[in-house]
């Protein structure tokens, strides 16, 4: 009996539909699995990560302030939009195995005779317009594979855009951090980045889609082809092209293309809108505009914050590098004051006013920037010392203000950063809002008074 040798591919050999249509059958399986799980993952997915920035705010330089600034609010909106889009394709997926089911109980589908409640007419409409199992299995199984296919799409292209968005608006701080304008340049930057990505995108489309395919002695110009190649080299940089348009020019040519590309890029807005409102929700007091009646406009004297006392901080007090004591009844005949050191604000000061050598005196260098006041009395801090405190994941000073001879009742300790400036200064980079911030902490000083023993009556 003679053996039949194996054949061998010539390597161009492409998968016959037998075996595309066994691979088909395993994807929809794992579609199921990697919906069922990234779902639940990317719903988490934002709170873990303005856990970590909140953490390490008070630690980081320009660069990082301004790459994590645009990067959490894109993945927070990122998680959140294709969080939903696999919810969206597992109720899709489910509804296509139920129909699966159903064909396999019941091949027959719907028995017309048989539906009890259904005139005559409305039978006759539901027969003209409803699909039949087959169809409606088709349609449903092409829905849920092209809205897989278009969260790729969408997170491939957001994630690499918001990395040159990232880089391009760091090296516009620092550049602009130079000139005493960080935000300027980063403003500047990321806007150059945006129009260049729609103008070639725009300029492109108006060359090559309209002017070429409309005057043909265009598209045997060398100077004309130069340039839409050019273009689109650019294009290629600010979004992977490979990785991207094998998928949506796929669905865009099998649906409808205008309705596509505008639920495309819809979706695109919808994700940055709902990251940067998350973002903001997750940092702020609150994204609602009902406290008209109590805003930051109306706190003209002291403000009762939370950031202000140990035991009340909360994670959104992690992102502000204020004046902190103890809590707000105090006791004791003296407060501890931490004035804590952020370098992305303090370095820029600290420059000016430890020049040279200055800078090696560590915490009498950092004590410059601070005043403290008791009731609108100057209090001479004595020394500060320098402190670290893991429970706030802060360095700074430590400064003990004494509370002897004031009458028990609601007290004010103002803490002043660079006393040194007056209200009318130009700060030393348009990074901070003005060249002098006042805190202003209100306490309940409460003494714990101590009874003179009374002398037994004769």
């Amino acid at each position: 009996m003679q053996n039949e040798a194996p054949t061998q591919s010539d390597g161009n050999d492409r998968p016959s539909d037998h075996e595309l249509a066994r691979l088909r059958d395993r994807t929809d399986e794992l579609e199921l699995i990697i919906s069922s799980l990234t779902t639940v993952a990317l719903f988490t997915l934002p709170g873990w990560l303005f856990e970590r920035y909140a953490e390490s705010y008070t630690h980081l330089s320009v660069t990082l302030v301004v790459s994590g600034g645009a990067v959490v609010p894109v993945l927070t909106g990122l998680s959140y939009g294709l969080g939903a889009c696999f919810l969206l394709h597992l109720l899709a997926r489910a509804y296509w195995v139920g129909l699966i089911g159903l064909r396999a109980v019941f091949p027959q589908g719907i028995d017309w005779n048989r539906t009890v409640g259904v005139g005559p007419l409305s039978r006759e409409r539901y027969r003209q317009k409803l699909p039949d199992l087959q169809t409606a299995i088709k349609r449903s199984d092409r829905f849920a594979s092209s809205l897989f296919a278009v969260i790729s799409v969408i997170a491939i292209a957001i994630i690499w855009f918001a990395m040159l968005l990232t880089v391009t608006a760091a090296t516009g701080g620092l550049v602009g951090g130079q000139f005493g304008a960080t935000n300027q340049g980063i403003i500047y930057a990321s806007l150059g980045l945006l129009i260049i990505a729609g103008g070639t995108t725009l300029l492109r489309w108006l060359m090559d889609a309209v002017l070429a395919a409309r005057i043909p002695a265009l598209r045997r110009a060398g100077w004309f082809r130069w340039l839409v190649g050019a273009l689109g080299h650019v294009n290629s940089w600010l979004i992977p092209q490979r990785l991207v348009l094998p998928v949506r020019l796929t669905l865009q040519s099998n649906t409808r293309p205008v309705i596509f590309s505008f639920l495309l890029v819809l979706g695109v807005i919808f994700i940055i809108i709902i990251g940067q409102v998350s973002f903001q929700r997750s940092a702020e007091f609150t994204v609602s505009d009902q406290f008209e009646y109590l805003n930051e406009d109306h706190f003209d004297g002291p403000l009762f914050r939370s950031s202000y006392y140990e035991d009340m901080r909360t994670g959104k007090d992690r992102l502000r590098g204020r004046p902190i004591i103890p809590t707000f009844e105090q006791r004791s005949s003296h407060v501890r004051v931490f004035l804590p050191y952020q370098p992305l604000r303090d370095n820029l000061l600290l420059e000016q006013l430890c020049p040279g050598e200055d800078a090696a005196l560590g915490a009498a260098c950092l004590g410059r920037l601070w005043s403290v006041q008791l009731n609108g009395e100057a209090v001479d801090i004595k020394e500060f010392i320098a402190s670290e405190r893991l429970d706030l994941g802060m360095r700074g000073l430590l400064a003990v203000v004494p509370l002897e001879g004031l009458s028990p009742g609601l007290q004010l300790l103002t803490v002043i950063w660079n006393p040194q400036a007056g209200a009318e200064d130009r700060p030393v980079d348009d990074r901070y809002d003005s060249a002098r911030f006042e805190y202003r902490i209100p306490f309940l000083f409460s003494p714990d008074f101590e009874r003179p023993l009374e002398a037994p009556a004769p």
